[in-house]
């Protein structure tokens, strides 16, 4: 038996090559390509719950150039994701979980949850909601972002902005867009100057979208909770996300005119 199994190797090299080839294709056939983006990867300043008025204000850097390397895909940018907390041990415990979902090996865990499962929205602008916020630079090029969600005075260096491009050392330029949150009210995006008298400027409410309200009453002291994410698409418009970048917690006081 064993000398009629050598004779058909040496004697059918045709037959072997099918084999082979069949083989081969069964093994591949159906596997679908995966993406993996790489995620913006360095953050400057991180507030959080007890920074002051001058340093509330969050600044990180894209990480376009390693996401450009993908064929037959679309990188699109720079996502900025944020939700609106009362309850601050709530956004420390989801921050925590989200951390260790950044350490599975499945890609885009993090994001899926915090996206579909936290609710968090996408940061929008005065001129309408952008998605993602910081759009692929051409060529592509890794750019440092300053964000400051409420305004503080009349001073320009603490004015409400996105600064894409940020030299790091000059906020009071002008900003390239205004932030402002994912609710509309007389077809306008509200702002983050809760309790101010502009018709956008609404404190969060139960209800709200973006907004995680965890106590009966009417609270005043509000946090947001900021993450960048890079976001991209394939030739079937399949969305991939990297892992997830916390950018740091603000705290407004709806009960202060400069908050």
């Amino acid at each position: 038996m064993k000398k009629n199994c050598r004779n058909i190797k040496t004697k059918n090299p045709v037959l072997l090559l099918f084999f082979v080839a069949c083989s081969f294709l069964f093994c591949t056939c159906g596997l679908e390509e995966y993406y993996v983006l790489e995620a913006p990867f360095r953050t400057y300043h991180e507030p959080n719950a007890e920074t002051e008025f001058a340093g509330r204000y969050f600044d990180f850097e894209t990480n376009e150039a390693a996401n450009a390397v993908h064929t037959s895909f679309d990188f699109l940018g720079t996502a900025v994701y944020y939700k609106i907390y009362n309850d601050l041990a709530l956004l420390t415990s989801r921050a925590s979980t989200l951390n260790a979902d950044n350490n599975s090996t499945t890609y885009g865990t993090a994001a899926t949850r915090l996206i579909n499962t936290y609710g968090y929205q996408q940061l929008g602008t005065d001129s309408g909601s952008r998605s993602p916020l910081i759009e692929a630079a051409s060529p592509p090029t890794d750019r440092r972002i300053y964000i400051r969600l409420s305004n503080y005075q009349t001073d320009s260096s603490y004015q409400s902005k996105v600064i894409v491009g940020y030299n790091g050392t000059d906020p009071s330029v002008p900003g390239t867009y205004m932030p402002r949150r994912s609710i509309l009210k007389g077809g306008k995006h509200c702002t983050f100057d809760f309790g101010r008298t502009g018709i956008d400027d609404d404190v969060p409410s139960s209800g709200n979208e973006d907004y995680n309200h965890t106590e009966s009453g009417s609270p005043t002291t509000f946090y947001v909770d900021l993450y960048a994410v890079s976001v991209g698409r394939d030739t079937t418009y399949t969305m991939y996300y990297s892992k997830v970048l916390h950018l740091g917690v603000v705290k407004i006081d709806a009960a202060e005119e400069d908050n």
